[in-house]
């Protein structure tokens, strides 16, 4: 499958700082991106999360951007309770193969994204009107699902760092190649992911909405630019 993500251009050194809250909690967590150049043809991408009671997060990934295109090589996350480490995770996915659903030892699917990795790689998406795009989004392990991603408008939004011309974009994960009828019936409980990312070059993500749960009355998330 043709790689889906363009190279969008980022700086080297690009640091991004987000504001994120969950449902009515008055509770805001900070969140700060920083990518780099790693060489001529990767981007290495910091994301640090700082939360309640001295918990952190910190994910460090690199994608490839050799022929003008974007794709995932590889995903370390760290979480941590004060200096103890609580959870550990790490995925390589450039030229390796890995048990899949049903049993066979298969390179993973491509496009291919962690969900935190969208942040970056969506950034390649065709920023047009009504585009459309199947992308398998990495959640765990070997564990990876087919996600229906449009391009819904371009829109106008307000965040903390100020006022954007932004592309509107929605995510969901798709049942499709189960069954079309379950697809529908997912589709009708389980909210979409929103995000907005700035009209210009290089698209920065401005503004992520998610569901913190497959439940209706889950509630959701927002993680919008500062500064």
């Amino acid at each position: 499958m043709r790689n889906t993500f363009r190279d969008p251009g980022i700086a080297d050194g690009e640091l991004s700082q987000y504001v994120a809250a969950v449902g009515a909690d008055p509770t805001e967590y900070q969140v700060t991106s920083l990518v780099e150049h790693d060489g001529d043809d990767a981007y290495r991408t910091q994301l640090t999360v700082d939360m309640p009671n001295d918990f952190t997060m910190e994910v460090e990934q690199i994608f490839d951007r050799t022929g003008g295109t974007l794709s995932t090589r590889s995903y370390v996350a760290e979480s941590k309770l004060g200096d103890t480490v609580v959870s550990r995770e790490e995925g390589n996915f450039d030229g390796t193969a890995h048990l899949q659903f049903g049993g066979k030892v298969e390179p993973f699917p491509s496009p291919l994204t962690s969900l935190l990795g969208g942040a970056t790689t969506f950034r390649g998406l065709d920023f047009t009107k009504g585009a459309k795009a199947t992308i398998n989004l990495w959640l765990a392990y070997s564990i990876h699902w087919p996600v229906e991603v449009k391009v819904e408008k371009r829109t106008t939004i307000d965040v903390p760092a100020g006022t954007f011309e932004a592309w509107q974009v929605k995510a969901k994960p798709s049942f499709a190649h189960i069954n079309g009828l379950l697809d529908k019936v997912i589709h009708g409980i389980l909210p979409a992911f929103t995000l907005h990312f700035e009209a210009a070059p290089p698209h920065r993500m401005l503004r992520f909405g998610f569901p913190t749960g497959p439940l209706p009355w889950d509630p959701k998330g927002l993680v919008q630019l500062e500064k």
